[in-house]
C-alpha cells in the first residue's frame, strides 16, 4: 500500500458497502484493472455518482482527476481530499495537475479519469479530451477503458437527488499507448 492510502481504501469500503445497499450494481471484468503498479482508468461520465461507482468496481484505490467547478464545492471538498483526488482547474489540465498524477503514477498508482472533462447532459458519451492517453503514455501506465451504464438514470446532470437504478460497469482489455495523441485507440475500446 501506498503511504497515505489508508483513507482512500477506508473511503473505498465505506462507498461500496453503501452503494451495494443503495444500488443494484454488476460488474464485468474487473480482473482486466491490475492490482499493483500504475494505470490509468477510464470511463464514460453521465452521473454524479460515477467516480464512487467506478472504485466500486475496481480492485484498489483510484485518485480521480476532479474539475475545480466540482472540487471546489465547500460541502464536497473534504471528500475529494479525503480519497486523494487531484484538481484540474478550470480551462482544462494544468502543469500541477499532470506533475501530481504523474507522481501517483509513478509510486505505482492508479488514476481515474473521465476524459470527457464534463457530466453527459443527455446520458450520452461526449468527445474526449486527450488528457488521459497523454498522461498514460508519459507514465508508460497501461490504460484500462471501463464503460458505465445506467448511472444517467441514478444521477444525472440538474437532478437534486439520487433514485435507484440498475447500473453496470464493464472494463474493457488495458492498453498499451506509445504516443501522448492516441486517444482514438482509448475511445474505440
Amino acid at each position: 500500500m501506498i503511504a497515505g492510502d489508508a483513507p482512500r481504501t477506508i473511503a473505498h469500503l465505506v462507498s461500496a458497502i453503501l452503494s451495494r445497499i443503495f444500488l443494484s450494481l454488476r460488474v464485468e471484468n474487473a480482473g482486466a484493472v491490475p492490482r499493483s503498479g500504475p494505470c490509468v482508468v477510464v470511463a464514460n461520465h453521465g452521473g454524479y455518482l460515477d467516480p464512487i461507482l467506478l472504485q466500486m468496481g475496481t480492485p484498489r484505490p483510484l485518485r480521480y482527476l476532479v474539475t475545480s467547478d466540482f472540487f471546489d464545492v465547500r460541502l464536497a471538498r473534504p471528500f475529494f481530499r479525503l480519497a486523494g483526488s487531484i484538481r484540474v482547474p478550470e480551462g482544462g489540465l494544468a502543469r500541477e495537475t499532470l506533475r501530481a498524477a504523474q507522481a501517483v503514477l509513478e509510486a505505482g498508482g492508479a488514476v481515474g479519469i473521465f476524459p470527457e472533462g464534463q457530466l453527459s447532459r443527455t446520458g450520452a458519451t461526449g468527445p474526449f479530451r486527450p488528457g488521459a492517453a497523454f498522461l498514460a503514455a508519459r507514465a508508460r501506465a497501461p490504460v484500462v477503458p471501463a464503460f458505465i451504464e445506467g448511472s444517467f438514470r441514478v444521477w444525472p446532470k440538474g437532478c437534486r437527488f439520487p433514485r435507484q437504478a440498475e447500473v453496470r460497469i464493464r472494463f474493457g482489455t488495458p492498453i498499451s499507448l506509445s504516443d501522448p495523441r492516441d486517444d482514438r485507440r482509448i475511445r474505440e475500446a
